[in-house]
């Protein structure tokens, strides 16, 4: 029994050895260095958590981030003490600040191929990205509030897509207390570089089966998507909107407390771009997404015209491009490639132009 016991513990003790090596190995070595497969994203990422905005940018961050579809590097320029943010490329005195989540910081792209660089260089006039990942409306005015309004821009643009109602909700369950339910899986992502490794292993199998491919180009939807199209069913819908629409017009009036044009930008998913490829297809398995893909950017509308405010809907003219199939998206990843972030800075400084907004 001695002998069977102590060949049992050499045999954990042979199996939990490379895994400690390992996990120790990638907390010493610089993060740039590793490949994707093993970082883990819990205390070696760029995030750092915020008493009022969740989580920030570290400031002074410049680390390489890979992904399947792509490689880009983040790099801080504009950092305060709590903070960091993509920030400007031109220097000078900003003529308009970016608000948003992802789309707006550019994951995916380099900073000097965003939106908001494109624009800035399309104006000649600087344009600072205070874009943060997984931030929601809340976040968007908080951000205007605390860093966006003592750079004095002249122009605020306020970009929301649509799993913001989602974010709107969740930000308001957060500032009650209520927290998401413990996940072994969700903690071994963010902070075991075995488990990614080995999940990453396992990725290209399963991606087929995770995505729906869209005919006559590299692209993929998730079904996920097709079922919910904001994240958040169709009972907390209303919720959601009101929570956005309030911190919308906040920003609204805070811009123009400071002499700032307020412009709302409207994101559409990859999934309402790319719908009238696939439906013919799939339309039985997501009948409802059909009306339900024009309802927040309907409801956006109707907000605007009722409050006076500038709005520009981005759906017409990237449905217009991917028509001729032009690929706008990653093919896995929901984001812009830098073909859809040079379309957007297009269609906005025509906009502005349009308008005589200077």
């Amino acid at each position: 029994m001695k002998a069977y016991l102590r060949k049992a513990l050499l045999l954990l003790f042979g199996l939990f050895l490379p895994v400690a090596l390992l996990e120790f190995a990638v907390r010493l070595l610089p993060a740039g260095t590793l490949p994707s497969q093993l970082r883990a994203t819990g205390a070696r990422t760029y995030y750092r958590p915020d008493a009022e905005l969740r989580h920030v940018i570290k400031p002074h961050t410049d680390v390489k981030l890979e992904h399947v579809d792509f490689s880009f590097r983040l790099t801080t320029r504009l950092n305060f003490p709590q903070a960091g943010f993509r920030g400007g490329l031109l220097g000078g005195q900003p003529w308009g600040i970016a608000l948003g989540d992802s789309f707006t910081f550019g994951a995916g792209v380099n900073e000097e191929a965003t939106w908001a660089a494109r624009l800035a260089g399309l104006a000649k006039r600087e344009v600072i990205n205070l874009g943060v990942p997984g931030h929601g409306p809340s976040q968007y005015t908080k951000i205007l509030e605390r860093y966006g309004l003592g750079l004095g821009p002249k122009l605020v643009l306020y970009a929301v897509y649509t799993n913001d109602l989602e974010d709107s909700v969740r930000y308001e369950e957060w500032l009650r207390g209520k927290r998401r339910r413990p996940s072994l899986k969700r903690y071994l992502r963010q902070n075991s570089a075995t488990y990614n490794l080995f999940r990453n292993l396992r990725l290209p199998k399963r991606e087929k089966s995770r995505y729906i491919e869209v005919p006559g180009v590299h692209l993929t939807l998730l079904p996920r998507k097709l079922k919910d199209p904001y994240d958040l069913g169709t009972e907390n819908y209303p919720l959601g909107l009101q929570l956005a629409a309030r911190q919308i017009e906040l920003a609204y009036q805070h811009s123009h407390r400071i002499g700032a044009r307020f412009v709302l930008l409207y994101f559409p998913s990859k999934e309402e771009i790319y719908w009238d490829r696939v439906k013919e297809t799939v339309a039985r398995r997501f009948a409802s997404f059909e009306q339900a893909r024009d309802r927040l950017r309907s409801d956006l509308r109707e907000f605007c015209l009722s409050r006076g405010l500038s709005c520009l809907d981005l759906s017409a003219a990237l449905r217009a491009r991917s028509s001729n199939g032009e690929e706008l998206y990653f093919p896995v990843d929901i984001h812009w490639n830098e073909n859809g972030h040079r379309l957007v800075a297009e269609e906005i400084h025509k906009f502005l132009a349009e308008r005589k907004i200077r």
